[in-house]
């Protein structure tokens, strides 16, 4: 924590709220101190690194203090720094005010279309040419990239010039100054999420993917670049160009502390402005998130709950929206939908969840990346997990976030429309031993995205939810006609070692149907054609040699895939016989 002046008394001190100017707030407000971020980033010699954090946890708040740390200023700012953790070490404050800088902040870079975002992001990008125009102007500037400078900085780059502007000021401030320039980019994917929920989100992609890779890509041109955003998202590609970029999410230990505030700055917080005793209340209200294995608390929350005498409420609410939460909030699997519910009955809940997102515009379909987007965006936090299985224990963290997760998620779920063909639901209901259910999503599932003349050969039908439970194969090695037994099964899905979750059998059966058979006539030929297919997995003791490995294993209990469907605990493999015709299913079990 650095020290407070002593010529001012503490409690007099102003609270920073709403101003990111980290050298103002350095010399006149309280702060904790996070140069340790600097500290790290020296000691780890990275080249690029990407930290990812909720809303208003100080991410612009320490790119503020990186950039008054390394830029080299006419009048010096090593003053703001001293007593600082980073201040320490003699090799640290050589590197103080040593380099050129570029900062830019995308946060507002939001437009209706591709070309209106463009245009803002056009309009960021000047910014912070025309803030080193002096430099570009300069005679040591090669005349060609002189004149690209200028044409970014007055606005008049074509698109091509514009997605390599990153490169060339990269290029210019160090040709001019002799030293690799510092890159700190802030909220690079607020427009990235802005676009993917406004149908433009793969012109966006490409262009942060070229963009970022500019300058970022081999380090010719860069000492040290800081990205910035709330999600950490992989596979989509946006730091694919860059070479080994180190990600720092809310999984990871390494800079938990760097970001929010830890129980004990929230004290000394406390004590200095007189309510030591208030702590208990301040850590119900805005405690609980995890960073890692790390307990932290909301700075933006604390510091308006000291500023507002010590009045708890949800100061969280409404200081900026998660586009893409609100988006897929209403598009939410029905498992998602109706396990959200019962975990803010409860408390947690035991979910798939993954430490990484995937593409923008597949994160609905894929629980593990929802469940990893709230997270993310710091609705729940991590009680347990992941394990090596991709399941962890998710919790609401705080009194706080309590209410605006109702306002936020459960409100729009309410009222939005139901999701069709939901595939977790259906592999939910039949690990659950919920027959009806399973019967009922699978009709719907068939109703919805198959047409009649399919589903009336059982080659068609046996493919179709094969592809359906392939959802599963995280948890379940499954397979289709393998020896079993006396024969040969359908679909056997037997779970993964360590997946405390029953086996399942299935064996299909499509009836013959009497020309101009009554409805009645049909559901009784399904409902026997159901009965045979079960009967079948009895006699050719199809489940017997799953039933004995399954006993082996050190699982003291069976549970279902989707806990809020289960009424008591399933048998160690589920038995269903399967009658179809058509969109029309009758199980047996």
């Amino acid at each position: 924590m650095q020290d407070t002046p002593r010529d001012i008394p503490a409690k007099l001190l102003p609270l920073p709220v709403g101003n990111s100017d980290w050298a103002h707030i350095a010399a006149h407000d309280w702060h904790a101190d996070k140069t340790q971020l600097i500290s790290g980033l020296l000691d780890r010699d990275a080249t690029v690194a990407l930290f990812t954090r909720p809303r208003r946890f100080g991410k612009t708040f320490a790119l503020e203090m990186l950039h008054t740390f390394f830029e080299k200023t006419e009048k010096s700012n090593a003053h703001l720094f001293e007593g600082t953790k980073v201040w320490a070490d003699p090799a640290h404050r050589a590197e103080q005010g040593r380099y050129p800088v570029i900062h830019i902040t995308f946060k507002d870079a939001k437009g209706a279309d591709w070309t209106a975002t463009k245009t803002f992001l056009a309009t960021a990008i000047a910014d912070e040419f025309r803030r080193h125009r002096k430099v570009f102007e300069s005679d040591k500037i090669d005349p060609a990239l002189a004149r690209k400078a200028t044409a970014l900085a007055d606005e008049t780059a074509t698109d091509e010039l514009l997605v390599n502007s990153l490169g060339v000021l990269a290029n210019v401030l160090h040709s001019h100054c002799g030293e690799k320039p510092v890159i700190l980019i802030d909220e690079y994917d607020s427009p990235i999420n802005y676009a993917a929920t406004h149908g433009f989100g793969e012109e966006a992609l490409q262009f942060f993917r070229n963009f970022l890779s500019g300058a970022l890509k081999d380090g010719r041109h860069c000492r040290l670049g800081v990205i910035t955003g709330i999600l950490r998202v992989a596979k989509e590609g946006v730091l694919s160009g860059l070479n080994n970029p180190e990600v720092w999410s809310v999984f990871d230990d390494e800079y938990a502390d760097c970001f929010g505030l830890t129980e004990e700055e929230v004290g000394v917080l406390l004590s200095t402005y007189g309510h030591p005793e208030k702590l208990d209340e301040a850590k119900a209200w805005y405690d609980g998130y995890r960073f890692g294995s790390s307990e932290i608390y909301n700075p933006w929350s604390v510091i308006n709950y000291v500023r507002r005498g010590f009045k708890p409420a949800a100061y969280w609410a409404n200081t900026s929206s998660n586009d893409l939460v609100a988006d897929i909030t209403t598009r939410f699997p029905a498992d998602v939908r109706s396990a959200l519910p019962d975990l803010f009955e409860k408390g947690r809940r035991l979910v798939p969840c993954a430490t990484e997102l995937g593409r923008y515009g597949t994160i609905q379909d894929n629980p593990q990346i929802l469940w990893s987007l709230l997270v993310h965006t710091g609705y729940l936090k991590v009680l347990e997990g992941p394990n090596s299985l991709k399941m962890a224990t998710l919790a609401i963290p705080n009194r706080e976030v309590r209410e605006v997760f109702q306002d936020d998620i459960l409100a729009p779920l309410a009222h939005a429309p139901s999701v069709r063909g939901d595939l977790q639901n259906i592999l939910g209901a039949l690990t659950s031993g919920d027959a009806e259910s399973f019967r009922r999503s699978l009709e719907s599932f068939l109703v919805s995205s198959a047409s009649y003349f399919d589903t009336a050969h059982e080659d068609f039908f046996h493919g179709l939810v094969l592809g359906l439970l392939a959802f599963g194969v995280d948890y379940y090695e499954i397979t289709s006609n393998r020896e079993m037994g006396d024969g040969r099964p359908d679909i056997a899905m037997k779970p993964r070692p360590g997946v405390p979750l029953p086996g399942v059998i299935l064996e299909f059966k499509a009836p013959k149907i009497p020309a101009r058979a009554s409805r009645k006539r049909i559901d009784a030929l399904l409902a026997a054609a159901a009965r045979e297919a079960l009967g079948q997995i009895e006699e050719k003791r199809y489940a017997e040699e799953m039933e004995r490995e399954l006993a082996e294993r050190d699982l003291s209990t069976v549970q279902p895939f989707n806990l809020s469907t289960a009424q008591d605990v399933p048998p160690r493999v589920l038995r269903y016989g399967v009658g179809f015709l058509g969109k029309h299913v009758a199980l047996a079990k």
